[in-house]
């Protein structure tokens, strides 16, 4: 047999909290390109893979928070299936114990993503056993939906081997359900932190842009930010232009952008201008981010509906998908 496949693409979002214009940049922006080619992704809130290292309150209190940010951020419900990781955990963790038969102990320890998700210091002494099935739980929410693409940047391609793996094997011995879910190439940009030392990370608040930042943070922030002498381009500063340029899609801010850097590569002294330049475009971004998100807020019904109505969808087809999986594993 072989199943109709009929998702073309999902992601997920991790509920957190403190986002930064560079998660926005790096994770948020390229689902909103994607919602506009008429391919409605579907989009999970993944609060299950997110007990792997919170406590339960923490998570609850966060997940429909994330939604929320991320509806003021400009995901629209109309044009992606938006729904909850835990509404379909029945069947989630029903496929992920089958899908768990086609993966060793071994195979198991060797996938990036379960690496990525060991905090440093932490040993099998001391990490909890959930993070060892994180792998399988993740190819279970991308093959319960037989999704046949995932948004990946270029350094997590290999995130998705356990799932292509454990589709190629199921669909080997008991016959055509899943479709390999392939990596999805998204234009995912990658924000430096202000003061130079590795990307920007909500951790180190004083060299990141917090989406809950006001004009005056906002404005310190970029006015101490380490960028370059006149005449020089250095990674710091093509990171803050590239920040500055994402935040906007207005020609004439590119293109002031571009003059001041021109300017300052002829050894003019426009650093400060360029700064403040920059410090207006962030400020407006943020304003007009944290004005949606009052407004979603103030009604509690938005992103229950919003949740309700991706739920259903996302659920239907799961429900659909286990029955293909039921018929054949027997």
């Amino acid at each position: 047999m072989k199943a109709e496949y009929k998702t073309k693409i999902l992601t997920g979002l991790r509920p957190t909290n403190a986002l930064t214009v560079a998660n926005y940049l790096g994770a948020v922006k390229p689902i909103l390109d994607l919602q506009g080619n008429g391919e409605k992704p579907f989009v999970f809130v993944a609060d299950l893979h997110a007990l792997t290292d919170n406590e339960p309150e923490v998570v609850n209190r966060r997940k429909e928070e994330i939604v929320a940010i991320y509806l003021a951020l400009g995901l629209d419900p109309e044009k992606n299936v938006i729904y909850m990781q835990s509404d379909l955990k029945d069947l989630v963790y029903d496929l992920a114990m089958i899908l768990a038969r086609g993966i060793t102990v071994s195979e198991l320890l060797r996938v990036p993503a379960l690496k990525d998700k060991i905090k440093p210091g932490v040993g099998p002494e001391t990490a909890n056993a959930l993070l060892a099935f994180y792998p399988i739980l993740m190819a279970a929410d991308i093959l319960i939906q037989r999704a046949e693409k995932v948004p990946v940047g270029e350094d997590q391609v290999s995130h998705l081997e356990a799932a292509r793996e454990l589709a190629r094997k199921f669909n080997s011995k008991y016959g055509e359900v899943f479709p390999p879910p392939q990596p999805f190439a998204v234009n995912a940009l990658k924000i430096l932190s202000l003061k130079g030392e590795g990307k920007m990370s909500k951790s180190k608040p004083e060299g990141a842009i917090l989406l809950t930042d006001t004009a005056k943070e906002i404005e310190k922030k970029i006015k101490s930010a380490e960028t370059a002498f006149e005449g020089e381009m250095t990674p710091n500063l093509e990171s803050i232009i590239k920040m500055a340029k994402g935040l906007t899609g207005d020609k004439e801010a590119h293109d002031k952008l571009d003059s001041l850097i021109t300017r300052h590569m002829k050894k003019e002294q426009v650093m400060g201008e360029l700064k403040k330049f920059i410090s207006e475009i962030v400020c407006d971004f943020n304003e007009n981010f944290q004005k949606k998100l009052m407004k979603i807020k103030s009604d509690e019904n938005i992103v229950k509906n919003v949740l309700k109505d991706g739920g259903k969808i996302a659920r239907e087809r799961a429900e659909e998908t286990m029955s293909l999986v039921y018929q054949v594993f027997k």
